[in-house]
């Protein structure tokens, strides 16, 4: 749930500048985060617990078939976590310093500082936005 939340936040910039104002967060950081408002490849959908992209089981095995991600049992619970592996790590770090992922990566230092929260949290966030709540699932969202 926490990784889906992020990603929407991290593909719509205009929504993470809203709950980021919000929760009464003031950096100068906001309202560049808007510069590039078009969400990255492709529209998330409404589903179960909020914004979803069907993608996500195919670009989760990939990462992992990659050894560039692991998967682990969350404790006392059926639930998974996933995490970067050294190879991981490594490769996401190559990236930062490619100037075509300035922008992405600003979202998510952004993101990290500010909304380092429970998947839970994030979702009631979420949920304070109209273009969530009004939507049927399935419905691409805005």
């Amino acid at each position: 749930m926490k990784l889906a939340k992020l990603d929407f936040l991290l593909r719509y910039p205009h929504h993470l500048a809203r709950i980021l104002r919000d929760r009464g967060v003031q950096t100068d950081n906001v309202e560049s985060l808007t510069r590039d408002v078009a969400p990255l490849d492709s529209r998330m959908m409404r589903y179960r617990y909020g914004p979803w992209d069907p993608s996500y089981y195919a670009i989760l095995g990939a990462l992992i078939g990659r050894g560039l991600v692991e998967v682990s049992q969350l404790p006392g619970s059926r639930g998974l976590g996933y995490s970067s592996t050294l190879a991981g790590t490594e490769l996401a770090m190559k990236l930062r310093q490619d100037e075509s992922f300035e922008t992405i990566d600003q979202r998510v230092r952004v993101l990290r500082k500010y909304l380092d929260k429970s998947g839970s949290t994030l979702k009631g966030y979420l949920y304070t936005l109209p273009e969530i709540t009004n939507s049927t699932w399935y419905e691409e969202i805005s």
